[in-house]
């Protein structure tokens, strides 16, 4: 029994010894841990090749291309009635679009209408003219006739006759020639009348005419034919919106084009922020959508002076750019596809580069952390040309320098949240 409960002592004792050796462990652990320094990422300094490009995006267009416009002759605003659709081949001849003929008939069924009305108020006017012209001519004449009359019969013989003769004779000679007179003054008033009627109807028989002509060019105005073999690209508005049927068309508006396809450009645009330095001449890799893995070398042709914006709801400004390709393909490149250009803006040999979150603001300055032995010490520097992730070095490093990519200063947090992630430096 006692042999028994001696064993028992004993087991306990060694498992109190191996506990307490293996908590000594544990903190032995804990503590070496605690006083271990943090490790820091770190990168080498060392000459190299930097590259600055930046992104664009647009549309393929044709360099060279037909204008579809709605004929000048129509000399009105016109509904669509028929659209050929959006990239259809076209033989030459084949209908593009087709308006809405009521307006223009209606317009010339008026013109007629007014024209009808024109001329006989002109006839009008020269059958009153012709009848007041008449009826006034026989007062003129009568009027004449009775002051002949008079003046041949006149009293004027005191011995003969008695006062009041001669001047009754006298007065009848006087009423005869204001007769004649007003006769004759409402005759050239008449023709003059007649003469304003008529030239008032040869006006508006002017109007009408007109209206007749231009809805005649209207009537002939009614189809637009493809003026050659080609694929039809209508014309899109600010918003990306191709005319469709019941559209209100302007004459000179441009409808459509029919491009050539043996050489095609890109339109293409770039954010205000990333168009520092785009310029004509620059090299560029071209990316057509939907065809993944493919690079077709370009350059740029054309750089818009002022950026603008592209949508009316966002204050966003681009560059709109023109992008020559060196090479066309018309078996897969067509109008209207989607691109990516990436625009190469500068490259230079040889230069000190380093990682852009490598560099931290202390005091106003610039700085970058470099080891020193086993510490790191921020050092000044002097910052040139810059890309999104990595800018170049005018002073402050020297090839070989290895420099912190994070802020070795810089409190961290604790326990399982940190992973390993660097607060911003200060």
């Amino acid at each position: 029994m006692r042999s028994r409960l001696g064993w028992v002592l004993g087991h306990r004792r060694s498992l109190g010894v191996a506990g307490a050796l293996a908590l000594l462990g544990l903190l032995g652990a804990g503590l070496v841990r605690s006083i271990e320094p943090e490790v820091v990422a770190t990168f080498e300094v060392k000459p190299g090749r930097f590259v600055r490009e930046v992104e664009a995006t647009g549309a393929l267009k044709a360099v060279k291309a037909t204008p579809v416009i709605v004929p000048l002759e129509s000399g009105r605003a016109q509904k669509v009635a028929f659209l050929a659709q959006d990239g259809a081949r076209l033989k030459k001849g084949d209908p593009i679009v087709e308006f809405d003929p009521y307006d223009a008939q209606k317009e010339a069924a008026d013109g007629e209408a007014d024209l009808t009305a024109a001329r006989a108020k002109i006839d009008k006017a020269k059958a009153e003219g012709t009848k007041n012209e008449r009826s006034l001519s026989l007062d003129r004449d009568v009027a004449k006739e009775e002051l002949d009359r008079a003046e041949t019969f006149k009293l004027t013989d005191e011995g003969l006759y008695s006062r009041h003769q001669i001047i009754e004779s006298q007065l009848d000679r006087d009423l005869f020639a204001a007769r004649a007179d007003v006769a004759g003054r409402k005759l050239d008033a008449s023709g003059r009348l007649s003469s304003a009627e008529s030239a008032l109807g040869e006006i508006d028989a002017g109007k009408a005419k007109l209206k007749v002509t231009i809805a005649e060019k209207g009537l002939r105005s009614l189809s637009i034919a493809a003026p050659h073999d080609g694929l039809l690209v209508l014309q899109r508005n600010w918003r990306g919106e191709v005319p469709f049927v019941g559209n209100t068309l302007w004459p000179g508006q441009k409808v459509a084009e029919l491009p050539d396809l043996s050489q095609l450009e890109a339109k293409v645009f770039v954010l205000e922020a990333d168009g520092a330095g785009l310029k004509a001449g620059l090299p560029a890799r071209l990316a057509i959508e939907g065809r993944p893995g493919e690079a077709h070398e370009a350059t740029v042709a054309k750089v818009e002076p002022l950026a603008k914006t592209r949508d009316s709801q966002s204050p966003v400004k681009y560059f709109e750019a023109t992008v020559s390709l060196a090479r066309t393909d018309p078996s897969f490149m067509k109008p209207g596809q989607r691109v990516r250009a990436v625009v190469r803006l500068e490259e230079a040999e040889g230069v000190l580069a380093i990682p852009r979150g490598a560099v931290f603001e202390r005091d106003g300055k610039r700085v970058v952390y470099r080891r020193d032995g086993r510490r790191f010490v921020p050092v000044e520097i002097v910052v040139g040309r810059q890309s999104i992730s990595r800018v170049v070095l005018d002073s402050g490093l020297a090839a070989g320098d290895v420099i912190a990519l994070r802020d070795p200063t810089a409190k961290r947090a604790l326990g399982p949240s940190a992973s390993g992630a660097a607060e911003p430096g200060k």
